[in-house]
């Protein structure tokens, strides 16, 4: 009798120190550990060759319109909002099947904490099941609150994106002090309607000079293969410029060279970005009529400065929304109509409530 208990007690043991281990690996491994990923080195020199092959395209369908639909600060965390996924998946299913996109841009800040590779997978995994193009850039909480100190850190992050096939994102050149910098077009029967320029401000406090020239050097090139004449460009970024700031400061105190183009202006956060070193003087060099940011979530608008469309794109998800008074909800989505060669930009918002699983 003393051997079979002594038995059970032992098979006891071994099964409790076995969960114990593979509790503490998958922490280990999901929460705890940091990955690396793959370096790669692409050092980009102004003298480059420029070739319009290596640009990626989506390809617009003749007489139909082109919408683009950006997911701004997802900010999912994988110990707060694994449970909680079904819920973000609900909102942009809904998001999707309203607006029925051609394009899905995300303006940063997918996860937001250092535990962030199980829900940027789960994220890559929805975005791919609806089989669209879509084009992420990095914001300043994707890998890490601190810098590159996340589970995922940026090269892995870079990996995860460039191995999904629907996703237009390269980590592109390593020397611009940054990573995650590309362009694309979209085109119409092989003709480019517009070029999209994808800058990474995450971290950094400006667009890096380096950033600036890759820019215009890819500006100019589109611009030679598209037979001199340079295509109306828009860019996605996390941070607001300093002319988002400026241009909301006219628009307040009636400078009269601003024109709201969004039906209201929604702005409750500091607009306090990226510092100034002339990105937006760049952009519009290169024909950018429309620049669109995300990162402080209670503010949306879109106004009209010095010829560009400046958007403070709606937050995306439920984590760190914004409500004022229950009754205004900062949340939803930004979306963009290509239509007879004109751009319209449009606001969904819904209340994140809605789409909570019971």
């Amino acid at each position: 009798m003393k051997e079979k208990v002594k038995f059970s007690l032992l098979i006891a043991v071994c099964i409790v120190v076995g969960l114990a281990f593979s509790v503490f690996s998958i922490a280990y491994f999901l929460l705890l550990h940091h990955y690396s990923g793959k370096n790669v080195d692409y050092i980009w020199q102004e003298t480059d060759e420029f070739c319009i092959e290596n640009i990626k395209t989506v390809e617009k369908n003749a007489d139909e319109d082109f919408v683009i639909l950006n997911l701004a600060d997802v900010q999912m965390c994988d110990l707060e909002d694994i449970l909680h996924f079904n819920t973000i998946k609900a909102e942009i299913d809904f998001l999707i099947k309203t607006t029925k996109p051609n394009l899905i841009t995300l303006s940063g800040d997918q996860t937001w904490s250092n535990e962030n590779l199980i829900c940027l997978m789960l994220l890559v995994n929805l975005l791919e099941s609806y089989k669209i193009p879509w084009a992420p850039v990095f914001g300043n909480h994707d890998y890490g609150n601190e810098g590159c100190t996340a589970v995922a850190g940026k090269n892995v992050c870079c990996d995860i994106y460039e191995r999904a096939p629907h996703c237009l994102f390269s980590r592109g050149p390593t020397n611009l002090n940054s990573l995650g910098n590309y362009v694309f077009n979209i085109t119409e029967n092989g003709k480019i309607l517009k070029t999209v320029f994808m800058l990474d401000s995450g971290y950094e406090q400006k667009i890096s000079n380096e950033q600036i020239a890759w820019l215009k050097w890819n500006a100019n090139g589109i611009k030679i293969a598209n037979g001199g004449v340079a295509p109306e460009g828009m860019c996605f970024l996390h941070k607001p410029l300093p002319e988002f700031r400026t241009a909301y400061v006219h628009y307040l105190y009636d400078y009269g060279d601003v024109t709201q183009i969004s039906e209201d202006v929604q702005v409750f956060y500091s607009l306090n970005g990226s510092e100034q070193n002339g990105a937006f003087d760049a952009l519009k060099t290169c024909n950018v009529k429309d620049i669109v940011c995300g990162h402080q979530h209670g503010n949306n608008f879109t106004l009209s400065y010095q010829d560009v469309r400046l958007t403070f794109a709606l937050k995306t998800g439920e984590l760190g929304g914004f409500v004022q008074n229950e009754d205004v909800y900062l949340n939803g989505a930004t979306f963009f109509t290509i239509s007879n060669l004109q751009t319209s930009v449009a606001n969904l918002r819904v209340n994140p409530n809605q789409f909570k699983i019971k």
